[in-house]
């Protein structure tokens, strides 16, 4: 549960926000309001749905799974409309954003709550989490977080407000439970579920090992349950050392369950997944080399309302992304923005709804224009293409999943020809209006080829509404 905590900035008294986190595992939804400057939880529920149960090689939720899902939402929609929350904002994570029918289940969802459902990438995931983090106590030295989730594991480490490296990893206590230790807690199956582990994070190695740390958290429901199980170890319900998470792997292996586990306050709910989660932190522990960690009662839905909270105070997240990503490529900036302002007033003549309910997808057309040259540092040739591939992988905060796939189609076709093969398929946004988006970026590109001003007075952009056909109007003095 969010705890009061000053702000640097005054909200208005009564402000009311509420989040809800789509888990592998769980579902969250938590309200709080802003009172004399301060953010206090009002409100929070949770169900246990294990959206990723029975998800398999081929990454399909199951038609159980689907309806255990819609079934809460619709509770939480209910709830919500209770509450008329001012601002609110939906994510979900690793089932739903590697299922293959993902869109079913979005739709489905959508309709429950009365709102959009953001698809959000491990790594944005990663850096929400250290958010609820770094909002919760002043990071004056680097730390580690460590999430571990149903479906995927999240790391960031960084101090202040900014992670300096973020990754997901893909193991979670209910893919690992279900995979590994369902058949049985023995020495073998756990042995399995720690090369897995190791086999996941060894990717993030190299990064790894040129980053420094101080104290190490984990956050989220496995980390709880194990700080509650490694008490009778000596632990202190917060603190967790590796020794004492061995000692309770043996412990688990040679009495054979864990159910003697529930008199140290863990839930029946956890208990099936306790185990799945200690291998996962052992593994973690051994192969970056730490003895000791310890948790903090914070999750993705406490730093999805902190981001909701820096936007309205803040509202730039994404203006810092981009500003960055502009130093880092050295992109010709003064062109870059004549480019959004042309696009900007090519919009301006469109007819509202031409590009369908979505604004969001107006501005990331004006980041495409602003960052449309990001691959010019690696190769003129094929820019468009280095431009999209960095845009579509690299760490973008205040990006969810599709924002920042949307941003890398339309950077990568800017310029040559349209190739439908490279048209994305994503919620929310349908062909038609993709091309739309992608006509008025490549129009303000080429009225603005020779880099010099373009005078906005001299050019417009009309549609008509029954027809879709387009009119580019100019001015015979500027042509």
């Amino acid at each position: 549960m969010v705890s009061v905590q000053k702000l640097s900035a005054a909200l208005p008294d009564g402000q009311v926000l509420a989040a809800v986190d789509i888990g592998s595992n769980s579902i969250h939804l938590i309200v709080a309001r802003a009172v004399q400057g301060s953010l206090q939880t009002v409100a929070s529920h949770r169900e246990r749905v294990q959206l990723a149960r029975n998800m398999g090689a081929n990454y399909e939720l199951d038609a159980a799974a689907i309806q255990r899902g819609i079934d809460c939402l619709q509770r939480m929609g209910a709830m919500l409309a209770d509450a008329q929350p001012d601002k609110r904002r939906a994510v979900a994570t690793y089932a739903v954003r590697e299922a293959i029918n993902r869109d079913v289940f979005l739709r489905l969802a959508e309709a429950a709550l009365g709102c959009d459902v953001e698809v959000i990438s491990g790594r944005e995931e990663a850096r929400l989490i250290f958010q609820a983090i770094a909002h919760t106590q002043k990071l004056e030295q680097s730390v580690l977080v460590i999430d571990i989730g149903g479906g995927s594991t999240e790391l960031a480490i960084g101090a202040g407000f900014d992670p300096d490296f973020c990754a997901s990893c893909r193991m979670g206590c209910v893919s690992f439970s279900e995979k590994f230790l369902d058949a049985g807690y023995s020495a073998e199956n756990f042995q399995r579920a720690n090369r897995a582990a190791l086999q996941s994070i060894e990717k993030y190695l190299a990064n790894l090992k040129v980053c420094h740390w101080g104290p190490v958290y984990a956050t989220s429901g496995s980390a709880k349950a194990l700080a509650q199980a490694v008490e009778h170890l000596g632990g202190n319900g917060t603190e967790l050392t590796l020794d004492q998470l061995v000692a309770l792997r043996g412990e688990i292996i040679r009495r054979g369950n864990v159910a003697w586990l529930t008199e140290y306050g863990i839930s029946d709910n956890r208990m099936p997944l306790l185990a799945g989660g200690l291998a996962i932190l052992i593994a973690c522990l051994q192969c970056l080399g730490i003895s000791e960690l310890a948790y903090k009662d914070v999750a993705l839905r406490e730093g999805v309302l902190y981001e909701m909270l820096d936007r309205m105070r803040h509202p730039d997240i994404r203006l810092r992304s981009r500003q960055s990503m502009q130093s880092r490529y050295n992109i010709d900036v003064e062109h870059a923005t004549r480019v959004a302002e042309t696009a900007q007033t090519l919009l301006s003549g469109l007819p509202k709804g031409w590009f369908g309910n979505k604004a969001n997808h107006l501005s990331i057309l004006l980041e495409a224009a602003h960052l449309h040259e990001t691959g010019l540092q690696i190769s003129a040739n094929g820019s468009q293409k280095h431009s999209a591939y960095v845009l579509e992988n690299c760490d973008l905060p205040g990006y969810n999943r599709d924002d920042q796939r949307l941003l890398a189609a339309l950077v990568r076709q800017y310029r040559k020809r349209i190739r439908s093969e490279d048209i994305p398929q994503l919620h929310g946004l349908d062909t038609p209006h993709y091309l739309r988006l992608l006509l008025v970026l490549r129009l303000a590109v080429v009225l603005n080829i020779t880099r010099w001003p373009v005078d906005s007075e001299c050019i417009a952009l009309r549609a008509d509404s029954d027809t879709g056909d387009l009119y580019v109007e100019a001015s015979s003095a500027w042509l």
